[in-house]
């Protein structure tokens, strides 16, 4: 299992020389599959001052939480006029661009080069090196979100591996069903809260680890054989 943001050919370091400007040209945020996680659905829904769960069935393909929607156009839901109207909350795909970063489930990350629109004003300028480039663009918490995720899946796989039954059955479709709205970060902080009697962090990096600690737990009730 990896987890990809972008797709392209060779696998850099961090110290690679690189360096990319970007000219607001709009064309790469065109036909792009732009797939997000419960982190920066979170960071989406503030931006546009609505619930994760609304964000969800509003801006993502099916309400899955994703996958971002595209226009007939094929430009992403959130490209305006002047460019991108949430570009303070942009996914890690959109700040890695023209890059993509890969992580495996040993922990091991490789960079691919993104190929370009072919139309592109963005310029290669080779300043700098792709660690550089993370930097300028914020990517930090973005990457480490991403990896929190992907691994908490690499451990659901495992569990649903040793916990699955020869045939289908509701329980299994029912944890399936409970699965998808624990990773709804609002659903899942609220009923949390609600049932410990604390509240809600409102910091959104407190949240995600809050969210990430609720799927943990939910894991190991699994693991042992709780009832989803």
């Amino acid at each position: 299992m990896e987890v990809a943001a972008g797709a392209g050919g060779q696998f850099p370091a961090r110290t690679e020389a690189f360096g990319y400007t970007c000219n607001r040209c709009l064309r790469c945020c065109h036909d792009k599959h732009i797939q997000v996680n419960p982190y920066e659905v979170a960071r989406i829904a503030r931006n546009r001052g609505m619930s994760t769960g609304e964000c969800r069935k509003r801006w993502t393909v099916d309400g899955q939480g994703t996958v971002l929607k595209q226009a007939d156009t094929g430009a992403c839901v959130f490209l305006g006029t002047e460019g991108c109207t949430i570009h303070t909350d942009r996914p890690l795909v959109c700040r890695l661009y023209p890059l993509g970063r890969h992580v495996s489930a040993d922990g091991s990350e490789r960079f691919s080069h993104v190929q370009p629109h072919p139309q592109t004003a963005g310029e290669y300028t080779g300043k700098g090196t792709i660690a550089d480039f993370l930097s300028a663009q914020g990517a930090a918490p973005y990457m480490s979100a991403a990896d929190e995720y992907f691994f908490w899946l690499c451990r659901a796989q495992q569990v649903a591996e040793r916990a699955a039954p020869p045939h289908p059955t509701a329980q299994s479709d029912n944890a399936v069903e409970l699965a998808q709205q624990y990773l709804d970060m609002d659903t899942a902080i609220a009923e949390h809260c609600a049932q410990h009697g604390t509240s809600a962090p409102q910091d959104i990096e407190a949240r995600r680890r809050l969210h990430l600690q609720i799927l943990d737990n939910l894991l190991a009730q699994w693991a042992t054989g709780g009832e989803p």
